[in-house]
């Protein structure tokens, strides 16, 4: 299996959508090895996230297998939601 780092950021707007970021880069093979990742390295997403999000906060971040990231990707596009 293939996992991968899911971030949501605080904040919502008026139709009810938050800003996300998936991260490509690392791809892990656990769902430990991604917790772990994200425990070692949350001083460097904390800093991605506030330069790519103009110093906003994190609300959630999410360790997420491949299959379930397609069907959550394609139930929001069929929904015509932004992912």
């Amino acid at each position: 299996m293939k996992w991968f780092i899911y971030v949501i950021m605080m904040g919502m707007y008026s139709d009810r959508t938050q800003d996300t970021y998936l991260y490509t880069q690392p791809i892990l093979p656990t769902l430990e090895a991604c917790q772990e990742y994200v425990y070692r390295n949350s001083n460097h997403i904390r800093k991605d996230m506030m330069i790519e999000f103009d110093g906003k906060q994190i609300e959630r971040v999410f360790c997420i297998e491949e299959e379930k990231l397609k069907q959550f990707l394609d139930i929001s596009l069929e929904k015509g939601t932004q992912a």
